[in-house]
């Protein structure tokens, strides 16, 4: 994170996805460049770190105050663990930043942490980071094999605690080594895991893990969306339209991201197709001919889509325009 132009890209990472609050790891920052480092990513945003814990700390918490007030509970080596509020709507939640070291022995003391911290929490609970340890023996991909002494410890801390991983999309592998050809290795050591209380507010929200950019890891990114919990004595009516109320802004955005593009993607489907097809009318070679398939597939699912997208526009139109009663309906 000492590069500029590795800054810049994180600057606009967060400004992309419209970024309040972040984990940074591995920043490789001297203590005493921490806030010039900060206000080229995130302008006027606090900070959490661990420098007290380890050399050039190895974990930060970068938040707009504007949006939260973020209180550190307690720090060490490989994880940074605080108590957050949201200032609008209140919510509140405990989140731990974790940053495991590379060997078996060195992570002992992070299982041990966390089983402690999770002794004193009684709020929703997020654990999230990169914990350079495997939970299944398809977690490395090339290299030597995933024995049971890399997956043991991390497995039973998990089980021990009550966690659940975060529903997650995106790359089944979250880092590599760069490296290509047959020294380029690939593994599954970014994650985030919920207590029972997060699963049981936000257990619907679903972790993105984008494109590393410039770095070797995928970033993890999470939109929380607070769910209404039913009280006792409240109208039922009224929690049924509190639930779809928080709705409305999940769904707004499922309908942009899946059909901002429908009619691009269409286009781009059709120039496909004219291209192969112009090709095969000079020779019919059997991979033209399965990629027509494909293409042909694609144009057909996205004209579908485009179908549905306005059909639920016209029914959207329909019901506004005679809830209204307008003349429409005269």
């Amino acid at each position: 994170m000492n590069k500029r132009y590795k800054q810049k890209e994180i600057k606009k990472c967060l400004q992309n996805n419209k970024v309040t609050l972040a984990g940074l790891i591995e920043t490789r920052v001297k203590e005493n460049n921490t806030r010039t480092t900060i206000n080229n990513i995130a302008a006027g945003w606090n900070c959490l770190n661990n420098y007290k814990d380890a050399v050039n700390g190895r974990i930060w918490i970068i938040w707009d105050d504007s949006w939260y007030e973020v209180k550190l509970i307690t720090s060490a080596t490989q994880m940074i663990h605080c108590y957050i509020q949201e200032r609008s709507k209140g919510f509140q939640f405990h989140l731990t930043v974790v940053y495991g070291f590379n060997t078996i022995e060195q992570r002992k003391s992070l299982w041990s942490d966390m089983i402690q911290i999770g002794q004193n929490v009684n709020h929703p609970w997020i654990i999230v980071g990169d914990f350079n340890a495997m939970l299944s023996p398809k977690d490395r991909l090339a290299g030597v094999p995933v024995n049971e002494n890399e997956i043991k410890d991390f497995s039973n801390c998990v089980k021990v605690m009550g966690l659940n991983e975060v529903q997650w999309k995106g790359n089944y592998y979250t880092w590599n080594n760069k490296q290509s050809g047959n020294k380029r290795i690939s593994r599954r050591i970014d994650r985030a895991f919920g207590n029972e209380d997060w699963m049981d507010k936000w257990g619907h929200v679903i972790l993105e893990y984008g494109n590393p950019g410039v770095s070797d890891h995928s970033p993890m990114h999470l939109i929380l969306h607070q769910t209404y919990q039913q009280e006792k004595g409240k109208d039922s009516m009224k929690m049924v339209w509190n639930k779809l109320k928080a709705l409305q802004h999940v769904l707004k955005q499922l309908n942009n991201r899946e059909f901002k593009y429908i009619n691009k993607q269409i286009e781009e489907a059709r120039n496909e197709l004219a291209e192969v097809q112009n090709q095969l009318s000079n020779q019919a070679k059997d991979d033209l001919i399965g990629k027509e398939k494909e293409i042909l597939t694609k144009l057909e699912k996205w004209s579908m889509l485009e179908e549905n997208a306005l059909r639920q526009k016209a029914r959207a139109m329909w019901i506004k325009l005679g809830d209204a009663n307008n003349k429409y309906f005269s």
